[in-house]
């Protein structure tokens, strides 16, 4: 019979445990990113967001992946906001054999940005986002630069997943 009543006290127990998780989540001030509120949403604000170009064959993979996730829809006809980005890349010998020749390599990818609001000129936010591909160096040259090219496609794309929560994030805060 105590077996029965330990187990129905560990039930109430859990479920008072879960009840106070869920008052405190929602009391903590989440909101969800993506909300719509009085004015312009994330959402709307986003899609009137231009891309400028980016050099080398990286950034125009990043520049094509933050039209994709800033404004699948289609970029607006007259931006208000115009996203610059600097891409630089750095190429670093991870494992080296005893006759120094490298075996793995990683590939440093660091971008700049800056969002700026077209009808005054004024930038509005500034951020930066850093990725780093690790690709093997091997007797095939042609291989190598296969597993380069893969390493810095990965890159990119990581760096605008990034750069897109930040401006993103930026757009939440910002009161319309």
């Amino acid at each position: 019979m105590s077996y029965f009543k330990a187990s129905r006290r560990r039930y109430i127990s859990f479920l008072t445990a879960i009840g106070f998780s869920v008052l405190v989540v929602t009391a903590c001030g989440f909101t969800p990113v993506h909300r719509s509120g009085a004015g312009q949403s994330a959402r709307a604000n986003l899609a009137l967001v231009s891309v400028a170009a980016i050099a080398g064959r990286s950034g125009l993979l990043l520049r094509n992946r933050l039209l994709e996730k800033l404004s699948p829809r289609g970029v607006a006809d007259v931006p208000r906001y115009q996203l610059s980005v600097q891409l630089t890349s750095s190429t670093e010998a991870l494992l080296i054999q005893l006759d120094n020749s490298p075996t793995r390599n990683n590939l440093k990818m660091n971008a700049s940005f800056e969002l700026t609001d077209i009808s005054s000129d004024v930038t509005v936010y500034r951020g930066g986002a850093i990725s780093v591909g690790s690709y093997n160096v091997v007797d095939s040259q042609f291989a190598t630069i296969a597993a380069k090219k893969n390493a810095a496609d990965r890159a990119a794309r990581e760096i605008a997943e990034d750069i897109y929560d930040l401006v993103i994030i930026y757009f939440n805060g910002v009161k319309s």
